[in-house]
């Protein structure tokens, strides 16, 4: 005869099978209240048996919602138990854009939920060019525009901002003066003297601000292509020139005698915001000359004239200016690139007002 698997005595008569084992029906207690189980029924958890009620009350999962016990299937979400509808109607992921449950994967941006498809039409960013939604790996230029890798291979690249210029931008002008333009620089393009000239005039008057004096020396303003401003620099190793000083010198025996400013030459076609960095730049070898501090080196001069651009860039605070002022920091070549950080490094140690009286004092750089 089996044995009660509660007090170890055999079982006459009728008894129970259940959990692997055999119990006088007076031994098959609920887990919960410590009563008789007769129902054929009942809930078992971790290897205990309950009533139907006893189990609710004592173990069932609780609802993070409404509270009550959950019987049958649920809802698990943020390690938290649901019934199906509380879960659906109260406490499910909803997407921020159509306010509909959300089910199996989807996208998080801003702390936001989304499903995939709305996250794609309406808060991914675009391509600026073929209009694309963005979702894995793109690239954003300096005016925050965002656009799918592949573009920077099919497309050129704006001389002056470096934004890619897409088939449907190249239209009449985009290519002139030796340069690629993009719409956005096209825009304020500077393309004739006179319509520099107001430009030209607000520039002297920021250098003058900055404590720089030319002496009342009346200056001109020319505009050339690219090849006209590289043969005005003859020997010198300028690869795509944005600006010359138009200068003359008088020499004996290797000796400056005599230095003559004329005014100053600019690509033409650039736009308006490095149009004036330029301009500011030659202003800064206009000065050198005029005040005869001519035996800096090569990387002071050009460092110090980078210097006033870099002010000037940094002042205005647009997103071009910016951009203009970082191409500065970044700059690698040992003359331009290297110069401005050293005479930005003195700068901010003396102050700017400072570095120019003792530069047009002494004539030369301070010294460490």
């Amino acid at each position: 005869m089996p044995l009660c698997n509660y007090c170890g005595k055999r079982v006459w008569g009728e008894y129970i099978s259940a959990l692997g084992a055999y119990w006088h029906p007076e031994h098959f207690l609920c887990a919960g209240c410590g009563q008789p189980l007769h129902e054929r029924e009942f809930q078992i958890v971790d290897g205990k048996p309950y009533h139907e009620n006893c189990y609710q009350r004592y173990q069932a999962p609780r609802c993070a919602y409404c509270g009550q016990p959950i019987v049958g299937t649920y809802q698990e979400y943020n390690d938290q138990a649901y019934h199906p509808a509380c879960y659906r109607d109260h406490a499910g992921l909803r997407c921020a854009s159509c306010g509909k449950l959300i089910s199996g994967t989807y996208q998080i941006a801003d702390g936001n939920a989304y499903h995939s498809d709305c996250y794609r039409e309406h808060i991914a960013p675009h391509c600026v060019y073929c209009h694309k939604p963005l979702v894995e790996r793109y690239l954003r230029d300096v005016l925050g525009d965002t656009y799918c890798s592949e573009h920077q291979e099919q497309y050129p690249r704006c001389t002056f901002c470096g934004r890619l210029i897409a088939l449907q931008q190249q239209t009449s002008g985009w290519n002139a003066y030796g340069v690629t333009r993009c719409p956005v620089c096209r825009a304020s393009a500077i393309e004739v003297v006179e319509q520099a000239q107001p430009l030209f005039q607000t520039c002297k008057q920021w250098v003058g601000r900055e404590g720089l004096r030319f002496n009342q020396l009346p200056l001109r303003l020319e505009m050339h292509d690219r090849a006209f401003l590289t043969g005005l620099l003859r020997d010198r190793s300028v690869n795509h020139p944005l600006g010359v000083t138009l200068s003359s010198k008088q020499t004996r025996n290797g000796t400056i005698l005599r230095s003559q400013i004329d005014g100053v030459a600019v690509l033409v076609g650039m736009p308006a915001t490095l149009f004036a960095g330029v301009v500011l730049h030659e202003l800064g070898h206009v000065w050198l000359t005029v005040h005869q501090i001519e035996q800096l080196p090569s990387w002071a001069e050009e460092g110090f004239c980078q210097l006033l651009s870099y002010r000037y860039y940094s002042s205005l605070n647009t997103p071009e200016s910016r951009y203009h002022a970082e191409r500065l920091e970044s700059d690698t070549d040992p003359v331009y690139g290297e110069g401005f950080r050293k005479m930005r490094i003195l700068s901010d140690r003396l102050g700017f007002q400072r570095l120019i009286e003792i530069l047009q004092t002494s004539k030369r750089l301070p010294v460490a």
